[in-house]
C-alpha cells in the first residue's frame, strides 16, 4: 500500500461503499414489496440524486474552504446516523415510504460534499508521483464492490433481513469515519481568504475556462457519460435476448462488467510507473468504443451467447477504469490543491447531469431502433468524437 493515510482512506472506502450496495438492495426490495411500483423507484432515484445536482458547485467551495478531512468524518457520522434511523423505523416496523423518501434526499445532500472531499484530499496525503497509482487503487474498490456487494447485499437480505442489512450499512458509516479520523494530512489547500461564497464558484469557473487542458478532460468525461449510459439503458434488453434466462444472464454481465473494473484498476494500480496523459485516457475510451461495436457486430450475426457478451463487458469494465483514473489523475495533475474542490465538483456535477440525459435519450432511440443501431452509433461517435476533440487539443496547443 502507498502509506499508512491512503490504507485508512481505503478501508475506509473498502468499508463504506460495500456497505452502500446492501443497503442500495435491501431498499430498492423494501420499495418494491411495499409499493410493487417502477414509478415509486424511479421518482425515488430522481429525488435523491437532485440534490448532488444542486449543490454540486456549492459543495466543491465549501470543500476548498473547509478541511477535508474533517468533511469525510462529519459526512460519514451523518450518513450513519441517517441510515440508524432507516434501520430503526424498520425494527418496529413503522417504516414508510416518505421516510425512505426523506432520508435519501438527506443523504444525498450528505454525499454532494463527501465525494469531492474524497477526491480532493487523495493529493493532500500521497506524493505526485503516485497520484495514478492511489487513483487505481481507489477505482479498484469500486470494481469489486460492484462485483462482490449486490451478490452479497442479496444473500443479507434473505438471510438477516432488511432491517439488519440497513443498520450494517449504518455501523459501515460511523467506522468509515473513524479510520477517516485517524489520517493525517500532511499538505493543507485549504482556500484561506474568506470572499463571498459566489465570488469563488465565479473564481473557480473562470479557472477552467481559462485551462484548455481541464476544459479537455472535463469534456472527455461528459462524451464517455454520455454515451456509457446507452449500455446501461440497452443491457436488460441485451440479456433477455441471449440463451437462457434473462435475469440470470443480467447479472452475469452486470457480474463480469464489474470484474473488469476491478482487473482494470488492479493492473494500473500495480504498474511501478503508468504515463499520465490525454491520449492514454483517449485511447480507454477509443477502446470502449470499439467494444461497443463489437456488441453491434454480434448482434447483427445473431451471436446469442451469454459467454461472447461477458468477455465483451470484462472488456468495456476495463476500458472504464482505465478511463475513470486516468481522467482523475489528469484533474489532479492540472489542479492546484486550492482549487481541487471546485474542479471535481464540477466534474462530478457534468455526471450526474450527463448519465440521467443519456438513460432519457437512449430510451426514446431504443423504442424506435434497436440493440445493433444504438450500439454501433455509440461506438462510432465515441471513436470520432474522441480523435476530433483530441487532434482539435493538439492543434490549439501549437498556436
Amino acid at each position: 500500500m502507498i502509506n499508512k493515510e491512503f490504507t485508512l482512506l481505503w478501508l475506509g472506502k473498502i468499508i463504506s461503499q460495500l456497505g452502500d450496495k446492501f443497503y442500495a438492495i435491501a431498499l430498492a426490495w423494501w420499495i418494491l414489496q411495499r409499493t410493487n411500483s417502477p414509478a415509486v423507484m424511479g421518482f425515488f432515484l430522481l429525488a435523491s440524486a437532485l440534490p448532488g445536482i444542486l449543490l454540486g458547485i456549492f459543495a466543491g467551495v465549501m470543500t476548498d474552504r473547509w478541511k477535508r478531512k474533517t468533511i469525510l468524518v462529519v459526512t460519514d457520522m451523518i450518513r450513519g446516523c441517517l441510515v440508524l434511523v432507516i434501520a430503526s423505523l424498520a425494527m418496529v416496523n413503522v417504516l414508510e415510504v416518505w421516510h425512505v423518501f426523506l432520508i435519501g434526499v438527506c443523504l444525498s445532500f450528505a454525499t454532494a460534499f463527501f465525494e469531492p472531499a474524497m477526491l480532493a484530499i487523495i493529493p493532500e496525503i500521497v506524493e505526485k508521483e503516485k497520484l495514478t497509482k492511489a487513483n487505481g487503487l481507489s477505482q479498484m474498490v469500486s470494481g469489486a464492490c460492484s462485483v462482490a456487494g449486490p451478490l452479497f447485499g442479496a444473500i443479507a437480505v434473505s438471510v438477516f433481513g432488511l432491517a439488519r442489512v440497513f443498520l450494517a450499512n449504518s455501523i459501515s458509516y460511523f467506522f468509515a469515519s473513524l479510520l477517516a479520523g485517524f489520517i493525517t494530512v500532511n499538505k493543507d489547500y485549504r482556500v484561506i481568504k474568506t470572499t463571498n461564497i459566489w465570488e469563488e464558484i465565479s473564481e473557480g469557473v473562470s479557472f477552467i475556462k481559462r485551462q484548455k487542458p481541464i476544459l479537455f478532460v472535463l469534456k472527455v468525461i461528459a462524451l464517455a457519460h454520455l454515451f456509457m449510459g446507452s449500455l446501461t439503458v440497452t443491457l436488460p434488453f441485451l440479456a433477455r435476448g441471449l440463451q437462457g434466462n434473462g435475469v440470470n444472464n443480467l447479472g452475469y454481465l452486470e457480474m463480469m462488467l464489474g470484474v473488469g473494473l476491478f482487473a482494470g484498476s488492479l493492473i494500473i494500480s500495480i504498474k511501478k510507473k503508468a504515463s499520465v496523459n490525454e491520449r492514454t485516457l483517449i485511447t480507454f475510451i477509443i477502446a470502449a468504443g470499439f467494444s461497443f461495436m463489437v456488441i453491434a457486430v454480434s448482434q447483427y450475426f445473431y451471436v446469442q451467447a451469454v459467454y461472447i457478451y461477458m468477455l465483451i463487458m470484462t472488456a468495456i469494465g476495463a476500458c472504464i477504469a482505465g478511463a475513470f483514473v486516468f481522467w482523475q489523475s489528469l484533474l489532479h495533475s492540472y489542479t492546484p490543491g486550492n482549487m481541487t474542490g471546485r474542479v471535481f465538483s464540477i466534474a462530478t456535477l457534468i455526471s450526474n447531469i450527463s448519465l440521467p440525459v443519456s438513460y432519457c435519450l437512449f430510451g426514446l432511440l431504443l423504442n424506435i431502433s434497436s440493440i445493433l443501431f444504438l450500439m454501433a452509433a455509440s461506438g462510432v461517435c465515441l471513436i470520432v468524437l474522441c480523435i476530433y476533440f483530441y487532434f482539435q487539443r493538439e492543434h490549439g496547443m501549437q498556436y
